[in-house]
């Protein structure tokens, strides 16, 4: 459902009960210019405020860096206008209207909302490019999004998942957070309609057709359908071999809520329709301008372009969102260790693991999946011997900034790292100051295929930008790796081979459906596949031969494979599994 009340007509009605009320009568009313005089006759200014962004921690509510008290707080979740902050989860975009006082204290929250952004099941997954495919739309995800009560290692093909995040400049959506849904639920969708067609009584959302023939409205009637026109769609009847869903209801979502009386709004997401000569972009359907005053931090106007994750804090200005300070979110390449604090600071809010001295930030994500399962966890109620698994990057003075921080039993470590290699040889390397040995079963991947040894070493040794990521078993300190994989390599060919490999564009690792069977050619989600004698086949958790598995290969199996691009043209698969028992 909508809500009728703007969110600046909540927050300045709970700004008044927080001041005590006003009356016309009273000598003393200062209500009208904004302000209330405290017990002891100080004069106090309140500003009316609305933030939309993502919830990086509770104890209260924490969105875009700041601290929201939320026990007064009207929240809605999905078309729950009745909701408990219990229900609110670490990843959500969120927009809270609260009012802000000078006295020092955190801003009130009068009400949080959150919408997902669309909610379906998973048509394919490639683990390789961190993608995911959800009622025709593209998911993008990497290691800051959030995943509850599923993993990116364990989701599959026929899941039903809700996802919140933002949309990019392409189209495509980047998740900050992935939820699987235990219980088959409603289809929903947010989107741009195009292509609508009166007669047939259909209109496209991204890739997808909706039937509104049977349709219920919110603040619209069927006669505002056009296209362009912002709205959400529900629905439980959907074809996925057509992508056709009947759409159950339609609300109008192109007007947001934000007023132009509202006195300092912050958004956050990624940077769309930016023209540079008239200094005009978008940020989550907002529409910002820049002016001569407008403050850069993390980066300079020349930084601002289409596709760039930002924060905006901004004012109102003739119905114009000013944007007073952008704040660039780092995209680059980033570390990820898990170990137990040996030293903490919390003067400069600082801990250390593996030697690693981690600082946090006002923006920096708390999740406790201990035992302790302290909902409420931040930075002050980490520990010494404490275990955390971080997410890092370090900024241009070499800091090290801790962006994910999950506190995490020790029985409970994943076994992986990712970053910068020092210290390579043959018997192992050093990654964010972790220990990792080889073995005489460690795997080496370059981007294109398995490469040796040798082949690494060198590749580590002559770039220093090399990101590697390596998943295996904790010998004590040392880190046994199973696998290693290099993720950038700047340029250069991570195979040392001699044959066709040398035309590839890549590793594939993909789930999905298949589409068709065409000779000795398997086509999934528009990719074609190649097998031969040398690839590895699994069909029902046993390895089998080439043709064993071909002929359990039908249209609609769910295949997992992992393998080399070719001439930009088709996949050669090295590895593919197949589920066909009943149970599956």
């Amino acid at each position: 459902m909508r809500f009728k009340q703007s969110l600046l007509v909540l927050a300045i009605s709970g700004a008044l009960t927080a001041c005590g009320g006003s009356s016309s009568d009273s000598p003393n009313d200062n209500t009208s210019g904004g302000g209330n005089n405290t017990d002891d006759g100080t004069a106090t200014t309140t500003t009316t405020v609305v933030s939309e962004g993502v919830i990086t921690g509770f104890g209260s509510v924490y969105v875009n860096g700041q601290r929201y008290r939320s026990e007064n707080a009207e929240i809605a979740v999905g078309n729950s206008p009745a909701a408990d902050e219990a229900q609110l989860k670490v990843g959500m975009v969120v927009t809270v209207a609260a009012s802000a006082s000078d006295d020092g204290e955190d801003p009130d929250a009068q009400q949080i909302r959150y919408e997902e952004h669309l909610q379906g099941p998973v048509s394919f997954i490639d683990r390789e490019a961190e993608q995911i495919e959800v009622l025709g739309q593209t998911i993008l995800f990497d290691d800051l999004t959030e995943f509850d009560e599923t993993d990116i290692e364990t989701l599959s093909v026929g899941d039903f998942i809700e996802v919140s995040g933002y949309i990019n400049d392409e189209g495509s959506f980047y998740a900050t957070l992935v939820e699987l849904e235990t219980e088959e639920t409603e289809i929903k969708l947010k989107g741009e309609i195009a292509n609508l067609d009166t007669d047939a009584q259909t209109f496209s959302l991204a890739e997808l057709t909706i039937d509104y023939s049977a349709a219920e409205y919110d603040d619209m009637t069927a006669d505002d359908l056009a296209d362009g026109l912002f709205v959400k769609v529900e629905g439980d009847d959907f074809d996925g071999d057509t992508l056709t869903l009947t759409a159950s209801s339609i609300e109008n979502k192109e007007e947001n809520d934000i007023d132009n009386d509202a006195e300092e709004v912050t958004i956050a997401g990624i940077v769309k329709d930016y023209d540079s000569e008239s200094g005009v972009f978008s940020v989550n359907r907002y529409q910002f301008t820049l002016n001569e005053d407008t403050e850069f931090d993390d980066g300079s106007l020349d930084t601002l372009a289409n596709g760039v994750i930002v924060k905006v804090e901004g004012r109102f200005e003739s119905e114009q969102l000013i944007a007073e300070e952008i704040e660039f979110k780092a995209t680059d390449a980033r570390s990820k260790t898990e170990g137990q604090v040996t030293d903490l600071n919390a003067d400069n809010e600082t801990f250390v693991i593996d030697n690693t001295t981690f600082s946090v930030t006002p923006e920096t994500q708390y999740e406790d999946e201990s035992g302790l399962d302290e909902r409420s966890f931040t930075f002050d109620d980490i520990a010494v011997n404490d275990w955390l698994k971080v997410i890092s990057r370090q900024d241009d003075q070499g800091t090290t900034i801790a962006l994910k921080v999950k506190r995490i039993d020790q029985e409970d470590r994943e076994g992986e790292v990712k970053g910068r290699v020092s210290d390579v040889s043959a018997e192992g390397m050093t990654i964010a100051n972790v220990a990792v040995g080889f073995n005489e079963n460690t795997e080496f991947e370059g981007e294109d295929d398995n490469i040796s040894i040798e082949r690494f070493i060198e590749l580590v040794q002559s770039n220093p930008a090399v990101i590697v990521e390596v998943e295996g078993e904790y010998d004590g300190d040392t880190l046994i790796a199973a696998k290693v994989e290099v993720e950038t390599v700047g340029g250069q060919d991570g195979d040392d081979d001699d044959d066709d490999n040398d035309d590839s564009t890549g590793k594939a690792e993909f789930e999905g459906e298949i589409e068709s069977i065409e000779g000795d050619s398997v086509f999934v989600n528009g990719n074609e596949l190649r097998f031969s004698q040398d690839t590895e086949f699994e069909l029902n958790d046993e390895e089998v031969d080439l043709q064993t598995f071909y002929d359990a290969l039908e249209v609609g199996v769910v295949v997992e494979i992992e393998g080399v691009w070719v001439d930009q043209s088709y996949i050669k698969v090295t590895e593919a599994e197949l589920e066909t028992n009943d149970e599956e």
